[in-house]
């Protein structure tokens, strides 16, 4: 005897076997008893989530010859639910919209509705896929859906809702189905594996679940696939086996590479599920997945009742859960959901998974930043009140002007400004003369927020974060260089390889360009740099201008902060002068 798939197997035959949709169920069960069911129905939902089922088990309902007055279950045994189930009812047509979606197959319809059924009480037309229909098919309906002959009910099923009419959709009664929990088609496949008289594991049946996505139809597909390849039980081991799945334990080793910032050991695992053939997307999702269940845990313990695992999984990730911070699991899921995004269209889409496993691996701690800024505030009161930096390098950089330098402004007795500069090179740069990889002139890093530049640059930052967050982000961790020609010069230190990456990608240069050239004119261009270029004289040099000069010998002959001088050098890889004239505010 061939197989019977368990989809077709064990799909509902009376509307207490539906899973999941009770709300659909009642209200469809009231309206067959009470003899209230509408002309037009349209079911819309994902796909395995019963829109075809429910239409069939309302058709089998209403031409049932054996169901009682006020009560709605068909008898699934005259013959006409025989026939409806078999799919052989003269009374029951199912036309699929992809392939009758013309006007011509409408129009056909539209002159069969005028005949009686020929066994049942009534004549009902499911129309699956509906949204396939064009607008012209729609059109030729329209009239006979908005007054059909007493026996003749529409059921339209689509996964597209949006796609149909509002003309259509407003002269029929809608239904939304939901994709199940995990919950639920865990019992429904356990309660499946049961009457087939296999073992089903627990954390086989999430795991199936997991994969199904709220579909029905899907998980019992998957769970006739692990049978296939283990009828007598089916473990975890075994699902993953037949379905090229990922199990548990890979998620839990990347989730304690992130937790211990061990990027070799993220991108080892990486490679080890490559091999055994599964897709980088399914790799992304898997984890994006199992971040979140940590992050339920790490916002609240109570939350791990929402969590999609096993009660021995859950033990789990609550033991993940302690080594991260809130903060930092919603970082990181910002992270890879955007990388998630760029994974289709991606060129090398392994490479870009690993990059993206690198930067989760390398992202600040919310603990460390919550030291960090805490250490600031200390520097600063110990300082008297000077606020250190926001961000020691953000500086506008100009070509140097030719000749000797300016003189010196006289300055005034009394302090008040901080300047920030790169720190110099110990060995002394070579004459331009013998200099043969300069690319451009020196430049002189001045204060942020003066320059017309600097103004402009830090409004192209916060346009692009506008439209893209995390692209904002990356360019606002460079090094702002200045403007060479059309090229708007960045450095970027060795470490920010994520930063470049996500810089240099086709679709964020357009939005970079597109910006650039609003603010610094037509044809302006990023241009990105190592920072050792732009510091080291490998073509650029920051050379102070002669009042910073004298800023920093009066730096140097200040004795009593020079604790505190070297921790901010320390914290921001820069020098801290002396401040300046009373009156200037701090950079």
């Amino acid at each position: 005897m061939s197989h019977l798939a368990l989809a077709r197997k064990y799909r509902p035959q009376r509307f207490a076997d539906l899973v999941g949709q009770d709300p659909i169920r009642m209200t469809l069960e009231r309206a067959v008893a009470t003899n209230r069911v509408a002309h037009a129905y349209l079911f819309a939902g994902p796909r395995g989530s019963g829109k075809t089922t429910t239409a069939r088990l309302v058709a089998k309902a209403m031409n049932c010859a054996k169901r009682p007055d006020g009560e709605a279950e068909p008898c699934n045994e005259c013959p006409s639910c025989l026939e409806i189930t078999a799919g052989t009812s003269m009374d029951v047509l199912e036309i699929d919209g992809a392939s009758n979606r013309g006007i011509e197959e409408i129009r056909n319809l539209r002159e069969n509705v005028k005949y009686a059924p020929s066994g049942g009480k009534s004549k009902v037309y499911i129309i699956d896929e509906a949204h396939q229909l064009t607008d012209f098919a729609w059109n030729a309906l329209l009239k006979t859906l908005e007054e059909p002959p007493a026996h003749v009910r529409f059921v339209f099923a689509t996964t597209e809702p949006l796609e149909v009419p509002d003309t259509i959709a407003s002269r029929c009664q809608v239904f939304e189905f939901r994709r199940l929990r995990a919950e639920e088609l865990v019992r429904h496949l356990m309660d499946v594996a049961k009457a087939e008289g296999a073992k089903l594991d627990d954390d086989a049946a999430v795991l199936i679940a997991r994969a199904s996505e709220g579909s029905v139809r899907d998980a019992l597909s998957r769970l006739d696939q692990a049978l296939s390849v283990s009828p007598d039980g089916v473990t975890a081991a075994v699902v993953a086996q037949a379905l090229g799945l990922a199990g548990l334990d890979a998620y839990f080793e990347l989730g304690e590479a992130l937790a211990a910032r061990d990027p070799k050991a993220a991108l080892e695992t990486l490679d080890r599920l490559h091999d055994r053939g599964m897709d980088v997307e399914e790799v992304a999702d898997g984890l994006t997945h199992h971040l979140r269940q940590l992050l339920l845990v790490a916002v609240d313990p109570s939350l791990a009742r929402l969590i999609d695992a096993a009660p021995s999984d859950r033990e789990r990730y609550a033991a993940q859960a302690v080594r991260f911070q809130a903060n930092d699991l919603s970082a990181m899921l910002a992270l890879l959901l955007e990388t998630r995004g760029q994974l289709r269209r991606a060129e090398a889409p392994r490479v870009l998974l690993e990059v993206c496993l690198v930067e989760l691996c390398t992202l600040p701690s919310a603990a460390d930043v919550g030291s960090l800024i805490a250490r600031l505030e200390a520097l600063e009161r110990r300082l008297g009140g000077a606020a250190p930096p926001r961000r020691a390098l953000e500086s506008q950089a100009r070509p140097a002007p030719p000749g000797p330098p300016a003189p010196a402004a006289t300055r005034a007795p009394a302090p008040a400004r901080a300047a920030v500069t790169p720190p110099r090179s110990a060995e002394p740069h070579p004459p331009p003369a013998e200099r043969t990889t300069a690319i451009e002139p020196a430049v002189a890093i001045e204060p942020a927020g003066e320059g017309d530049a600097v103004v402009r640059w830090r409004q192209a930052v916060d346009r692009v974060k506008e439209r893209k967050l995390l692209l904002g982000t990356c360019l606002e961790e460079g090094l702002f260089l200045g403007i060479a020609g059309s090229n708007v010069r960045v450095a970027l230190s060795p470490e920010h390889a994520f930063h470049r990456a996500m810089l240099e990608m086709k679709e964020n240069r357009e939005i970079l360009n597109q910006e650039f050239e609003r603010l610094y004119g037509r044809g302006a261009t990023l241009v990105c740099v190592n920072s050792d270029q732009a510091v080291s004289g490998s073509g650029y040099q920051v050379r102070p201008t002669t009042r910073e000069a004298e800023l920093d010998e009066e730096s140097a002959q200040d004795g009593a902060e020079d604790g505190l001088v070297q921790r901010i050098v320390d914290l921001f890889d820069g020098e801290i002068l002396k401040p300046g004239p009373q009156g200037s505010g701090a950079s």
